[in-house]
């Protein structure tokens, strides 16, 4: 009896891994459509900024609203300027204003 109950719950736990397993790899699972709710998407560029210490410094800023594009920018500056007291401000900045 116990054997019989071992075998179903090792059958039970194989299938369910394989199911979970087969649905990542062949992408079976319910798809969201994404809706773009973006139409004033600006393109990207390249933003140069200089340092407190007077480094010059330029890095590329991906497409997206102004208002991300302005976070990305502030994100930009703080960790390349090494702004390690405005780090966590400039993280909350990109994840609010950029999504």
């Amino acid at each position: 009896m116990k054997k019989t109950i071992y075998l179903i719950l090792l059958l039970f736990c194989f299938s369910t891994i394989s199911i979970s397993c087969f649905e990542d790899i062949f992408g079976l699972e319910d798809e969201e459509e994404e809706i773009s709710t973006t139409t004033n998407e600006k393109p990207g560029y390249d933003f140069s900024f200089t340092c407190a210490i007077g480094s010059k410094k330029t890095v590329p800023i991906s497409a997206g609203t102004e208002k991300c594009q302005k976070a990305q920018e502030y994100f930009a500056k703080m960790y390349g300027c090494n702004e390690a007291d405005y780090f966590n401000e400039a993280n909350c900045k990109v994840c609010k204003d950029c999504g």
